[in-house]
């Protein structure tokens, strides 16, 4: 499977503040992304990629709230917002997955390993140099 073949999308990009930091695999992300709007907002692979690439969510974030932005919600969420657009839960769409949460998971699980998808967010602690 290709992804936004214009975009560049990568794994492994850090950010840091003073106390923590964390390791955005941004192709994992929207690779999974991609995935939920194909599964769960029945939308074809084609016609998903065009939507995530018209997105923010392929733009690389620039700052470590940034990225705790997106981390801040779901990718399911994430995946509604780019299949339906903003306010999507009032027209009955779900903006989470506890409905069908045993199925998502496994489905989830499966999507990763076939891809062999990293966690999207992998904070660590800095080590105090005092």
């Amino acid at each position: 499977m290709i992804l936004m073949k214009n975009t560049d999308l990568r794994d492994g990009y850090r950010y840091e503040d003073l106390e923590e930091g964390v390791i955005f695999n941004h192709y994992s992300f929207c690779l999974l992304v991609k995935n939920i709007m194909v599964k769960y907002g029945h939308l074809t692979e084609e016609i998903a990629e065009k939507k995530l690439a018209n997105s923010f969510l392929v733009e690389v974030p620039r700052s470590k709230d940034d990225v705790e932005f997106l981390g801040h919600e779901l990718e399911f969420h994430w995946a509604m917002i780019a299949t339906y657009g903003e306010m999507y839960w009032k027209s009955g769409v779900p903006s989470d997955f506890n409905d069908f949460k045993e199925e998502y998971l496994k489905w989830e699980s499966q999507i990763r390993s076939k891809y062999n998808l990293k966690e999207p967010f992998d904070y660590y602690e800095l080590k105090n140099n005092c």
